[in-house]
């Protein structure tokens, strides 16, 4: 079997899977951008908060800082939920997935020039060698 064909045969599993976590990002970040863009105008964006119990742990922390920066942490102790903007926003900066979410944004932009790259080269090498 040639090499071409071995390499492919190994790495096409990986690279499916690979594409899809990439396109489920890439997903994510579009529909967080609508929303981030439109929020003025979608009310229940404005007014809907997320409990922190469906949430990862850092937001209880970013919670508690900023109530003591603004002032506010004896008068709403009580609440324990945080404004859907702050979601949609960590979303779409990779904050929401910790430390180091913003790598796994710089990742999902390299795959996505790569297999962008490599598309347009198929399609041009394709091209080149058809009929029509």
């Amino acid at each position: 079997m040639r090499t071409w064909r071995k390499f492919h045969r190994y790495t096409f599993g990986y690279s499916k899977w690979i594409s899809l976590v990439s396109v489920v990002l890439l997903i994510v970040i579009s529909i967080t951008g609508i929303l981030l863009v439109h929020q003025d105008d979608l009310k229940p964006i404005q007014k809907s908060r997320v409990p922190l119990s469906v949430l990862p742990g850092h937001y209880e922390n970013r919670l508690e800082t900023t109530r003591e920066r603004q002032g506010t942490k004896d008068i709403f102790a009580e609440e324990e939920s945080i404004p859907l903007r702050w979601v949609i926003l960590d979303l779409h900066t990779g904050d929401f997935f910790g430390k180091y979410g913003f790598l796994l944004y710089d990742v999902l932009a390299v795959v996505m020039l790569v297999m962008g790259s490599t598309g347009i080269y198929m399609y041009f090498k394709i091209r080149k060698n058809s009929i029509f």
